[in-house]
Parts: structure tokens; sequence; C-alpha cells
């Protein structure tokens, strides 16, 4: 069976996609002519795509990356954020990524559901999950996410994009890297 190369909008993954329908009679590797019905290979995924005549492939796959380690609650939230930010939704995108402190600081710092976005962050910080260096970055992410939440001017790109890293390296740091942490062996 023929295949695509994309980027699954469904699993994330790269992918040789089974070309289900719309084979174009061109050379393989430049982009056809015909819009192409995909199939992703993934045995976990096995979602349809479909690959537009123009060369753009939807779904699309989120932006950012995929972070491992997260509980389910702040996985569906980070790709949440991430389809928001992919498809330009970027005020809903920073409300989003604001959303994620919360998620973050009731899992990782025992904060208590419905306090304020401010005591979330101090409490991040309190218990250590952020460094003194970190909170005022970290607190960017509360100020953009209240700015798309009680103001009038839509959120833009380029602030979706920073709110976007700081929240993935957070993430990193405190699900996906103590993932990778050897337990100790005694001799």
């Amino acid at each position: 069976m023929p295949t695509w190369p994309i980027i699954c909008g469904h699993c994330g993954q790269h992918v040789s996609a089974d070309v289900v329908s719309g084979w174009p009679s061109n050379n393989v590797g430049s982009a056809p002519a015909v819009t192409l019905w995909l199939k992703c290979p993934n045995a976990e995924c096995e979602e349809g795509s479909v690959k537009l005549r123009d060369g753009s492939v939807y779904p699309s796959a989120p932006a950012g990356r995929t972070v491992a380690g997260l509980s389910d609650d702040v996985a569906g939230a980070w790709r949440e954020a991430r389809i928001a930010h992919n498809v330009g939704a970027y005020t809903a995108a920073e409300m989003m990524f604001r959303k994620i402190l919360m998620y973050v600081a009731v899992d990782k710092a025992g904060s208590k559901e419905g306090e304020s976005f401010e005591s979330y962050v101090n409490d991040l910080e309190a218990n250590r999950y952020l460094t003194p260096g970190l909170k005022d970055v970290v607190d960017q992410v509360r100020q953009r996410g209240n700015g798309a939440t009680h103001e009038l001017p839509s959120s833009d790109e380029k602030d979706s994009l920073q709110t976007m890293a700081i929240v993935e390296y957070l993430l990193m740091s405190l699900y996906e890297l103590p993932g990778l942490i050897k337990p100790a062996t005694t001799p």
C-alpha cells in the first residue's frame, strides 16, 4: 500500500500514513496534485487524515510537543491548549495555559481547587516546584491568562507561543524529567 509522510494530527507521531485513496501519479515525495485520504499506521491510533491539494493536512498536529508522564487532567488540558494555539485561537490557548497552572498546583503542590491563580503560583513556589528565579517567568502565564480572560483585546500568536514555551518547560521539568531518574541500586 502506498504511504505519505505526515505528523498525525491525532497521535502526534511522525508516520508514513497509509494512502487509502487518491494516490497521485506524479513522483513520490513531491506534493501531489490530488487530495489524499490517509490512515495512521500507529496501532494505538489508526485515525484518518486528509491531505489537500495545497499540501495541508487535517487535522493538523497540535503545536508544541507531547510531554511524557502527565496526569490525565494535565495531559488533556495541555493537548487542548496546543490545539487551540494551532488553529489560531490564541486567546483560548492563553486561557488554557493559565488553567494548566491550576491543574499542576493541585496535582503537585496540593493546592485547593477554587483558589486564586496567584495562590497556585505561590503554592508551587512554596513547595519548591519553582525556583525563585522561575516564579516571575511562570507568573507571566497567569498574567497573560488573566488578560485573555478579563480584557477585551485578543491574545496574539507571539505571546501565545511564548506562554506555550514556558508551560512546556514547566511540564517537562515537573513531570517528564523526574521519570528519567533511574532508581539507585544498592551494592
